[in-house]
């Protein structure tokens, strides 16, 4: 059938699976589009989580910090956080290596942006807070007051009719009840830690999910006053050039500190320790501290590429079950497909061809594209953070010539490759500026030659 008449309409039924940040992006452009058509259109979300929960149950497991840029965006869109969902205002960042560290600064052009660490669900396990602190729960309150539904079951399974004229079906429920909802178009909004992808996979219209490998994040309770004294508002970040570790962070919010591993496989419990163990770590953590008993842990995964087709007729995934920018800021990718996803359906339609042309293609070129470079990017660093002499003679250079142009420069590179504030392709352009490269030549010769000079010596003795 022409694509043009498989369209939404006055009263037509949205169903979105998934109420985390991704559903909630969907549902709050969805309505403010609708507004602008001047149609009514019946948003349901399901959502089986209670992010009021601690723990992993409320949690959807992620670092949870929200980009300068983001901040600005869900602003701009009247999503103010409140205060009690702001776990602490961040500055800047910290970034370790091995034998060196720095403070990075905020670069001149982002002086305005705020960085917030928050929860995704109502804090960690074991906390004994009153008050709700769950950054999910308050997007979802947020698009509630505006008129979306909420169902309170897990869907239980997906029926697509070959008939594009036909809606979808919902089927949903819990304690053996089968419940069924049609719906003109359906949203999976549910993640890559879902079963749900499996689900949608055995649809046959051709979805793979995406690649993807097990982190490994850790909720520690320390001493509001040692953070604060310790960690100074910043972001702790480690490229320790040591395997498995590819990278991780420590992220302040007032009394816990959220660890956060990315390996090069699967992490597990073992790696978290070995982690908290390394010298250069325990220097971030009070002398006599000492792995609790009881603690909030969790092993999520992430995604390592995008997948293959996230779309059909009146069917649409977004999030990181669909594109998302590898290994940074998962939020604002949420953020960025569904509003893609919402301007396909609203303004084209809702048939496969429409959501390929209008939100699939776009969508690679914006995220999955800038990935390949950024792969590559990441495989180049892990190398440079294993070569000490190197690391610490460009690092102490930003930190001596602070206010130069190459020390700026550097410095803003750095700061874009751990914060994700800028895509892929720029921190590549960056990087091979040309008078950069020809500045960071004497660097790198002068700390080769001491390197080689020291090790000569050791050998000797």
């Amino acid at each position: 059938m022409p694509e043009n008449l498989l369209r939404l309409k006055n009263n037509s039924k949205i169903a979105i699976i998934g109420g985390g940040p991704a559903g909630c992006f969907f549902a709050n452009d969805a309505i403010q589009q609708a507004k602008k058509l001047d149609i009514n259109i019946q948003i349901t979300i399901f959502n089986s989580k209670d992010f009021n929960q601690r723990g992993p149950s409320g949690c959807n497991m992620s670092a949870a910090v929200i980009a300068g840029s983001l901040h600005t965006k869900l602003t701009r869109d009247g999503i103010i956080l409140p205060d009690s969902i702001i776990r602490q205002e961040i500055k800047g960042y910290y970034f370790h290596t091995e034998e060196y560290g720095i403070e990075l600064y905020k670069p001149d052009h982002l002086s305005k942006s705020s960085i917030m660490a928050v929860y995704r669900g109502n804090g960690p396990l074991y906390s004994t807070h009153t008050v709700s602190h769950s950054f999910d729960d308050f997007l979802l309150k947020h698009v509630i007051n505006q008129g979306v539904s909420v169902i309170l079951e897990p869907v239980l399974d997906l029926k697509l009719s070959s008939d594009p004229d036909t809606p979808a079906t919902v089927i949903h429920g819990k304690g053996g009840q089968r419940n069924k909802m049609e719906a003109d178009l359906v949203v999976g909004a549910f993640g890559i830690n879902s079963n749900m992808a499996n689900k949608i996979e055995n649809l046959n219209f051709g979805y793979i999910p995406p690649k993807s490998i097990r982190t490994c994040q850790m909720e520690i309770p320390l001493d509001p006053a040692f953070i604060k004294n310790s960690f100074k508002d910043n972001i702790q970040v480690f490229a320790l050039g040591i395997e498995p570790f590819r990278f991780a962070s420590m992220v302040p919010k007032d009394n816990y500190v959220t660890v956060s591993l990315v390996g090069s496989r699967d992490l597990t419990s073992n790696d978290l320790i070995d982690f908290l163990n390394h010298p250069t770590v325990r220097k971030n953590l009070p002398h006599n501290w000492e792995m609790p008993d009881k603690f909030c842990m969790c092993l999520p995964k992430i995604v390592l590429s995008h997948a293959t087709n996230p779309f059909t007729d009146r069917f649409v995934l977004v999030g990181d079950a669909s594109i998302s920018r590898i290994f940074k800021n998962g939020l604002e990718s949420a953020y960025i497909t569904s509003q893609l996803a919402v301007r396909a359906a609203f303004e084209n339609g809702i048939s496969c061809e429409d959501f390929a042309r209008h939100y699939y293609k776009p969508a690679r070129k914006l995220l999955a594209m800038d990935n390949k470079l950024g792969a590559v990017i990441l495989a180049v660093s892990d190398f440079i953070t294993r070569q000490n002499w190197l690391v610490k003679a460009r690092l102490s250079y930003v930190e001596d010539k602070r206010g130069s142009w190459i020390a700026n420069h550097l410095n803003t590179l750095l700061w874009n490759m751990v914060t994700g504030d800028a895509p892929y392709h720029k921190i590549l352009i960056q990087a091979l500026h040309p008078l950069f490269q020809v500045k960071l030549i004497p660097i790198t010769i002068k700390s080769l030659i001491t390197d080689v000079i020291r090790q000569m010596f050791s050998k000797k003795r």
